[in-house]
């Protein structure tokens, strides 16, 4: 892939809240990419959020935005189920591409869209923000630098209560709602981007209206564990506690988006606060860092990772009996 000279023009494909925290964020950047346009399914709804967000063009449809030549990356915020045919979509259509976590909904769907971007010679990324905010990446770097010496045990959690409202998004299954792909990817990214892909999982949980409501995974790989849990029902503590064989690192609540962590050794216990917040804008900035050097794939979340963390969802979603209209 060549890289990409000049200004990085931006779109954004969906007008719901979490695209209206991307484009509040986009503006934390600072350098000379630009929030050109946004899609949606109606010339309204477009229309508002260009206005609200200060952003110069709207289309009534993701096939326009796709078509305009002056848009060079996307930003792929629809509802899950979509995440498959719009990023292909975009890609054909010769966008580079950074879609919302989850990835998709299965490892087949990434790897239709992984196909794509081969094809079409585009980047594609992930949007799992937690990768790049500098608490979290802080506090895994600290770990990985040997500090609490071999991890042994990882405990995170990411439960929360959301409305009992089987149309809430989290709660419908056309929607591609669960606890799992929503919240428990982030404490599964987190044990993964630590000790890598496990050698064993097992899941257990509960069902209701057809989408996983609460699921606690046990992964384990030879000299380690953990125990992961998420929920839609429960006030959980969000927070991540790792345990190693010479010491521990808690990361606050909210783990995937803390400023400080913890880390405790025999000289005892050592608190860290990142001057830096959370925010969209640190994964968009190592987009336009991949942009600029043609590279077509992040190598702090590359493909492979974003894919097999999907395969492990599959994997707990069929031991939990999750199954979503649109897989075959």
């Amino acid at each position: 892939m060549d890289p990409l000279t000049g200004p990085i023009r931006w779109g954004i494909a969906a007008t719901g809240k979490i695209a209206g925290q991307f484009a509040t964020a986009f503006r934390q950047l600072n350098d000379d990419s630009e929030l050109v346009a946004v899609g949606s399914r109606t010339a309204e709804t477009a229309e508002r959020f260009a206005a609200a967000h200060h952003i110069p063009t709207a289309y009534a449809s993701y096939q326009d935005l796709a078509e305009d030549p002056s848009v060079d990356a996307i930003y792929i915020a629809s509802l899950q189920p979509r995440h498959v045919d719009d990023a292909v979509m975009f890609l054909n259509a010769g966008k580079h591409v950074l879609v919302e976590k989850p990835m998709a909904l299965s490892a087949a769907e990434a790897d239709r869209m992984i196909d794509s971007a081969t094809a079409n010679d585009r980047f594609l990324m992930e949007a799992m923000w937690m990768r790049f905010n500098p608490g979290p990446r802080a506090a895994v770097n600290h770990i990985i630098s040997g500090s609490i010496g071999t991890v042994r045990s990882i405990t995170a959690d990411f439960s929360i209560v959301v409305p009992d409202d089987p149309n809430h998004r989290l709660r419908s299954q056309e929607k591609g709602g669960g606890s799992l792909l929503d919240l428990g990817i982030y404490p599964l990214t987190l044990a993964w981007w630590l000790l890598g892909k496990p050698h064993e999982i097992t899941a257990e949980g509960t069902v209701d209206g057809g989408v996983d409501t609460h699921c606690r995974i046990v992964a384990s790989w030879p000299d380690s564990s953990a125990t992961l849990t998420c929920g839609l029902n429960t006030v959980g503590p969000l927070h991540a506690l790792i345990e190693g064989d010479r010491g521990t690192v808690t990361i606050d609540a909210p783990f995937h988006a803390a400023s400080t962590f913890t880390w405790t050794d025999a000289e005892g216990r050592h608190d860290v606060v990142s001057t830096d917040g959370s925010s969209l804008h640190y994964q968009v900035m190592e987009v336009n860092r991949c942009l600029a050097a043609g590279q077509q794939q992040s190598v702090e979340n590359p493909w492979t990772t974003s894919r097999d963390i999907l395969a492990a969802c599959d994997h707990i979603r069929t031991a939990l009996g999750v199954r979503y209209p649109t897989e075959p």
